[in-house]
């Protein structure tokens, strides 16, 4: 099976606070319909990597990984 990486860019920059807390910047929160209370799904890969995503969504990216043969970057 032949695998294509993901496209990935580089939308915002944000910073960890004192408590561990990361500021989503308003423009990203209102392109994904993000909104207080939301519940986010934390992925990560090789002790790198963190993905933050939608509970609603995990699914159709699990879908989407395993159907198109998506391999992460390094």
């Amino acid at each position: 099976m032949l695998k294509k990486m993901i496209n990935l860019k580089v939308v915002a920059t944000t910073t960890i606070w004192t408590k561990g807390q990361i500021v989503i910047p308003k423009e990203i929160r209102e392109k994904l319909d993000l909104n207080p209370w939301d519940n986010m799904v934390v992925l990560m890969k090789d002790n790198k990597y963190i993905w933050l995503v939608k509970n609603d969504c995990i699914w159709d990216l699990m879908k989407y990984i395993t159907s198109e043969g998506v391999e992460l970057p390094e």
